[in-house]
């Protein structure tokens, strides 16, 4: 049984373990933080649409259509990310950009038709940034691999 830290690799016919790098591990534990964010903002849109969400705002059924398509749309897809996320899948990763480029339009772009909250806005550039400097990273130290 593989460790946490360790990687099944297949040389000459054989598998043999091997480590991950720190890169990997890094990559591994971020993906797993997001993993929990999403499944946690996909619960407060789940929250509101049943009726259980903040008390700020209109019931859902009273939202008007432009916040209602968003919302619904946030509800399923962010426990979808979040679940790709965390048994570290491509697919995970791909919903959840998608997810973040909705929440990062809804409350930067378009907020003056929705809320604005700048905080969720930086959260999610911070985010997106922090997995493609991940991303660059492991390309460049498999790049290297390669070389030697």
């Amino acid at each position: 049984m593989r460790g946490w830290g360790q990687q099944l690799v297949a040389i000459s016919g054989e598998m043999k373990e091997e480590p991950f790098s720190l890169i990997q591990m890094l990559f591994v534990w971020f993906l797993r933080l997001m993993a929990t964010v999403a499944l946690f903002s996909g619960l407060s849109y789940w929250a509101q649409l049943t009726g259980l969400g903040a008390a700020d705002l209109p019931r859902f059924d009273e939202l008007p259509v432009h916040w209602q398509v968003p919302w619904v749309v946030l509800a399923v897809l962010l426990p979808c990310a979040a679940m790709g996320l965390w048994m570290l899948t491509s697919w995970g990763i791909v919903l959840w950009v998608i997810a973040s480029f909705i929440e990062i339009g809804v409350y930067g772009v378009w907020s003056e038709s929705y809320i604005s909250r700048p905080a969720v806005v930086v959260g999610h550039a911070a985010a997106l940034t922090l997995l493609a400097l991940i991303l660059v990273t492991m390309a460049i130290q498999r790049y290297r691999e390669r070389l030697h």
